[in-house]
């Protein structure tokens, strides 16, 4: 399932839906209809590729 959700961020960030930040976890995760944990793997995912970064308590941002 997480594959999934990879796919979906990683075109919707090359598509400029997301250019800066990606929406909140929560809301992010309701959204997509899966679980939180199952989006934080995309997202590490993004992360250990360079996509993006985590700020804590700020966010995730799309890396230019």
């Amino acid at each position: 399932m997480w594959e999934q959700v990879l796919r979906i961020l990683r075109e919707r960030i090359s598509d400029g839906t997301y250019p800066v930040r990606l929406p909140g976890e929560l809301a992010l995760a309701q959204e997509l209809g899966v679980a939180r944990q199952t989006l934080r793997r995309a997202i590490a995912v993004l992360v250990d590729e360079g996509v993006v970064t985590v700020v804590r308590n700020k966010g995730v941002y799309v890396k230019k």
